[in-house]
C-alpha cells in the first residue's frame, strides 16, 4: 500500500482508547510500583489513601515523591481526556481532513506519552519545564482541531445560505 493511502485512512478515533490508556497507565503503574515499594499485595481497601500508607510505613522519600508523581500524570490524564476526545470528535464530525486529523493525532498521543514520561521520571525544574511544553503541544493540538472543526462548520453555513 502506498504511505499516502495510510496518511488518508481514517485513523483518528483510534487514538481515543489510546489516549485513555495513556491516562491510566501511570495508576497502574503506581500500584505496582506500591506493591514493590510496601513488599505485598496492593492495598485495595481505600486505594485514595495509599500513598499516606506508604508515608507511615518505612517506605523512601524518593518513592514516595515518584508515587505521587505518578498520581499527578493520571490525574492529568484524566483531566485532559474530555478536551482530547471532544477535539476528535469535533474535527471528525466537522470533516476535517483524514491526512490533518492523523498528523495532529499522532503528535497528540506522542506528546501526552513524552508527557507521562516526563513527569513520572523528571526530578528536576528543567525536566519540569520540558514537561509544561509537553502539555501545551497538546493543548495546541486540540485547539488546532477545534478551530479546524469550527472552520469547517461556518463554511458549511455561509454555503448553506448562499
Amino acid at each position: 500500500m502506498p504511505i499516502d493511502y495510510k496518511f488518508n485512512a481514517p485513523l483518528s478515533l483510534y487514538a481515543l482508547p489510546v489516549l485513555y490508556v495513556i491516562a491510566q497507565y501511570p495508576q497502574i503503574a503506581k500500584m505496582s510500583y506500591m506493591r514493590k515499594c510496601l513488599g505485598g499485595p496492593y492495598p485495595n481497601n481505600n486505594p485514595r489513601s495509599n500513598i499516606e500508607l506508604c508515608k507511615k510505613k518505612e517506605v523512601s522519600q524518593a518513592d514516595i515523591e515518584k508515587m505521587e508523581r505518578m498520581n499527578a500524570a493520571h490525574l492529568n490524564g484524566l483531566e485532559n481526556f474530555s478536551l482530547h476526545a471532544i477535539s476528535i470528535l469535533a474535527a471528525n464530525v466537522s470533516g476535517v481532513d483524514n491526512c490533518t486529523l492523523n498528523i495532529i493525532t499522532g503528535g497528540l498521543v506522542t506528546a501526552r506519552l513524552f508527557y507521562n514520561y516526563l513527569y513520572i521520571n523528571g526530578t528536576t525544574r528543567a525536566v519540569a519545564s520540558i514537561r509544561s511544553l509537553s502539555w501545551a503541544a497538546t493543548v495546541g493540538a486540540c485547539f488546532t482541531l477545534l478551530i479546524k472543526s469550527a472552520n469547517r462548520f461556518n463554511s458549511r453555513l455561509v454555503l448553506s445560505r448562499l
